[in-house]
């Protein structure tokens, strides 16, 4: 049988509840040190204006309107993280792949965007717009947009007159599309032609499009083209009556007509 001491059991009682004491407001120090820390951390990056973006430097705007640009850069960094803080102000926490989204998404003639920060406070953004190839009239319900040569469509444009810009009438029903292996067809064409010298001002798709083109071209005349695997041919066949024909005075045709293989019809 065990005896014990009174004196000693209340000695450890005191000794046990000094630990625990101890313990206790060494919890409670780092759990301040830890909110201080953090309340400080918050403080210098949302709140300080320590590495708040300050300077924003657009470049390559020709076609998007900078003022829209801008003011859709100015939504993005006035969002809020938990309805409170401003975090897209902060140059480290700006969120460059989300922002790029957006005004990809908001302006289609735009290709690509670069951005690259300078800290403590500047943004550079580098815009990079799509080459404006043509103008795309569709049905009259559906209008006239840009077009690049990767068959991007974008805006609202006005049917173009002359030769500067290439315009495609596309009386084909309920498209509103680009076909880009049609367009890649056009473009050949278009590059083949300015070879020789021939300018066009527009490509005329038929309402009943089995593959037959209609050409408006510089020279006052109009080529009727098919495409498809011959066009190369038509268009060297071209050339050679060209070739024929440019010391003859009298040779002012209204039309040219290559659809048939190997020959040259001409009114």
């Amino acid at each position: 049988m065990r005896v014990y001491d009174a004196k000693n059991i209340k000695r450890y009682d005191k000794l046990a509840e000094k630990r625990r004491r101890v313990w206790f407001l060494k919890i409670l120090f780092f759990i301040g040190s830890a909110v201080a820390l953090a309340g400080l951390s918050l403080y210098l990056l949302f709140f300080s204006g320590l590495l708040d973006i300050k300077n924003v430097f657009i470049t390559g705007l020709d076609q998007v309107d900078q003022s829209e640009f801008e003011a859709e850069l100015d939504a993005h960094l006035g969002s809020k993280w938990m309805s409170y803080i401003e975090s897209q102000k902060n140059l480290i926490f700006f969120n460059s792949n989300k922002f790029k989204a957006e005004a990809l998404a908001f302006f289609p003639e735009i290709k690509e965007i670069s951005i690259n920060k300078n800290i403590p406070h500047s943004l550079n953004v580098n815009v990079v717009e799509r080459n404006v190839a043509g103008i795309w009239c569709f049905a009259p319900s559906t209008g006239c947009k840009y077009f690049d040569e990767e068959g991007n469509l974008w805006g609202e444009a006005a049917k173009s007159t002359g030769f500067l810009i290439l315009n495609i009438d596309d009386l084909r029903r309920d498209i509103d599309r680009i076909d880009t292996k049609l367009l890649r067809s056009m473009m050949f064409i278009s590059d083949y032609l300015k070879k020789i010298n021939i300018s066009i001002s527009n490509f005329m798709i038929p309402e009943d499009f089995i593959g037959d083109l209609r050409v408006t071209t510089s020279r006052g005349y109009d080529l009727l083209l098919s495409v498809g695997p011959d066009t190369t041919g038509q268009l060297e066949v071209l050339g050679i009556l060209l070739a024929q024909k440019q010391n003859d005075p009298d040779f002012k045709p209204q039309y040219i007509d290559l659809r048939i293989n190997g020959r040259v019809y001409y009114k």
